[in-house]
């Protein structure tokens, strides 16, 4: 299975995650999202735990054609087993397994965007002497996750290392995440090198820092919309050449639907944070009317 890049903007379908407990009934974190994107667009329900047992696992309205996934994050295994299901019911997820991955795990996008982002390096497991092998003389603040996920909400005991070349507390931070990620750890450990941000305050529950932070996402090469991450405002706080620096990033992009966060730095400069799919990516403070609004200027309705 290859890419599948999207030239004319077709009609979509969407279809989301149903209620673990009534599969016919759209889980409650969609309800908004579902809300709006039914009022222009056919949206069928997907029940992850009818297809994990081999039942009939779509429901509501009847979909074929190109369908963009909106539901919980799944694993690539489970998503390209979910693409191949698919395909045999006539339904094109906008992402191939492929693209999915690209974007999903940080290794398989890093170095097309290393001069970009934050130095970053990796190991292929959760053990810790594999990741110490990779640090050598390396000095300085990093920051640890997965392929796929931080835990910045325990931002002081399972996320931020104060000094890589501080070996006790180096072991302490990444043994805390990697036994606090358990079941959900994915790929390996990363270490990504920490610089300092724009900080506009602290979160109210877990006291990480908060940086000014933006998601794009992405829609067939073309930004579809941007939110300010913490804050939802659309007009932004971007200039014309930021602005191009970012379409500069969606132009190497080779996936049809992604998300792209960015941060500006303490220097007045934007960094990119993360690239993610953007089928599984929240809309965080987005609104879900502007969202799915975004889509009808690119798309055949």
């Amino acid at each position: 299975m290859g890419s599948i890049l999207l030239k004319k903007k077709p009609t979509i379908h969407f279809l989301f995650s149903s209620d673990p407990l009534n599969f016919r009934k759209v889980d409650s974190d969609y309800l908004e999202e579902y809300t709006y994107a039914s009022k222009n667009y056919d949206c069928a329900l997907f029940s992850l735990e009818r297809f994990e047992e081999g039942k009939s696992f779509i429901f509501g309205d009847s979909i074929q054609g190109i369908t963009i996934y909106r539901g919980w994050m799944l694993s690539v295994d489970e998503y390209r087993r979910l693409y191949v299901e698919l395909l045999s019911k006539g339904i094109y997820l906008i992402n191939t397994p492929e693209e999915y991955e690209r974007y999903h795990h940080l290794p398989n996008w890093y170095q097309s965007f290393e001069g970009e982002t934050f130095e970053s390096f990796w190991s292929t497991s959760d053990k810790l002497e594999d990741i110490e092998k990779k640090v050598g003389d390396k000095q300085g603040a990093f920051i640890v996750k997965d392929y796929v996920k931080s835990r910045k909400h325990e931002w002081y005991d399972a996320c931020y290392i104060d000094n890589i070349a501080n070996q006790v507390n180096f072991r302490e931070i990444v043994t805390n995440f990697v036994k606090r990620q358990g079941s959900q750890f994915v790929g390996g450990i990363v270490l990504r090198k920490y610089e300092k941000l724009n900080y506009i305050g602290f979160h109210d529950k877990s006291g990480m820092p908060i940086a000014e932070e933006y998601r794009i996402f992405v829609y067939a090469g073309e930004i579809l919309i941007i939110g300010d991450y913490w804050n939802g405002n659309t007009d932004g706080y971007l200039s014309s050449s930021e602005t191009a620096w970012i379409r500069s990033i969606v132009q190497k992009v080779n996936s049809n639907f992604v998300t792209i966060d960015v941060a500006r730095k303490e220097d007045g400069s934007l960094i990119l944070m993360e690239f993610g799919d953007g089928q599984v990516s929240g809309l965080q403070e987005l609104g879900e009317k502007e969202f799915y609004a975004a889509f009808a200027p690119l798309l055949s309705i």
